[in-house]
């Protein structure tokens, strides 16, 4: 509704193509028409006002015509073109298919994997150091070989750097053994002699075992700490460093015999007589390599002659096996086995006995051998 107080529009001034081409072409221009304003048309009263019926409205479809207006639109206004809502059916898509949901993985997995590559990652780290950094360099540290040509010199005479072996047997051993440790410890020596004894040999055969670490002979000193044979103080000292170890073969198994060379025999002999009346059992004990322990009392050493020479015995109990020693020349013997001493001083003596004279020595002495 137009407001009754709003002023009367100006007049409008109509502009057509024609008047403007004649004013381009200078004919006479024509006076523009003017449209007259039309009235404001007036409010009219609420009493005056009716309201129609409105029909329903129905929707158009792409078929029906469009609705047009029944009266024209006016000259001065463009026309309105209406142009029906296009109706787009909706298309059906099909269904994607679901995947199930996997399941979230433990932490405890993931940390593992973690923590694995972390560790291969360090070991390949290490592998790369020690094969750029390490292995590259060690044939460095090689030493030069030594060249094989002399420079010919005067004569002199030869001094000896080293003594000569000790020969602890004539025609004994029946074979030989090196056993080089790889640790100077008691439970690596006493490991090394129990698999070595484990292993049979010919009946009545003597194998000698040298035990070395890193290619150097063990002194009698230490073998005896390792072995854990307790000597009375200073008697080693009347020992050579040098010692003898050897295995005798029997039935019931390997018996192990302990050889040391002597400086001065008569202190020997005072020194045995002593440490005899002492611990010499219990002391010398671990030479049997056995895990049996000696009665708390034992009985006293009883002596036989063997070949012409003296033996000093005593039955321990374990199944024929007894504590064996003697001294021959400059040879302290200690054997595990009565058997094992026989055999050890036909060597050393160069005689041999028979049977018959062995059977009548064990009966002479009581079978001391069980």
């Amino acid at each position: 509704m137009v407001d009754p107080t709003q002023k009367p529009e100006e007049d409008i001034i109509i502009r057509t193509m024609k008047g403007d081409l004649n004013r381009l072409t200078g004919t006479i221009p024509e006076k523009p028409s003017i449209v007259k304003p039309v009235p404001p048309i007036l409010p009219i009263s609420k009493e005056t006002e009716y309201k129609a019926p409105q029909a329903p409205i129905t929707p158009l479809t792409p078929s029906s015509p469009p609705f047009l207006p029944s009266e024209p639109a006016p000259a001065s206004r463009p026309p309105i073109l209406v142009v029906p809502p296009k109706i787009i059916p909706s298309k059906e898509i099909p269904e994607m298919p679901v995947k199930p949901l996997y399941k979230a993985t433990p932490v405890w997995i993931k940390l593992g994997i973690i923590g694995l590559a972390v560790i291969l990652m360090a070991l390949s780290g290490l592998y790369g150091y020690w094969k750029i950094f390490i292995q590259s360099k060690l044939p460095a540290t090689v030493n030069p070989p030594i060249s094989t040509t002399t420079v010919p010199t005067l004569p002199t005479a030869s001094t000896a750097t080293t003594t000569a072996p000790i020969k602890f047997f004539n025609k004994l051993p029946n074979k030989s053994v090196t056993i080089d440790l790889p640790s100077k410890t008691p439970l690596a020596l006493i490991q090394a002699l129990k698999s070595e004894a484990k292993i049979e040999e010919t009946r009545a055969s003597v194998k000698q075992i040298k035990i070395t670490h890193q290619g150097k002979p063990l002194t009698a000193d230490e073998f005896f700490n390792l072995m854990s044979i307790f000597a009375p103080k200073n008697f080693l000292s009347n020992y050579e460093d040098e010692f003898a170890f050897a295995y005798f073969s029997q039935k019931e198994g390997a018996r192990p015999i302990l050889i040391l060379k002597i400086k001065d025999k008569n202190l020997a002999q005072n020194q045995m007589a002593d440490w005899e009346k002492m611990t010499l059992t219990s002391d010398i004990f671990p030479l049997f390599l056995s895990d049996s322990q000696l009665p708390r009392t034992s009985p006293p050493f009883k002596s036989y002659l063997f070949i012409g020479q003296p033996v000093r015995y005593l039955n321990i109990n374990m199944p024929f096996a007894s504590l064996n020693y003697a001294i021959y020349n400059n040879f302290l013997i200690f054997t595990t086995s009565s058997a094992g001493m026989f055999v050890i001083l036909q060597d050393l003596t160069g005689q041999s006995v028979s049977q018959n004279y062995l059977e009548n020595l064990k009966a002479s002495i009581n079978e001391f051998v069980k």
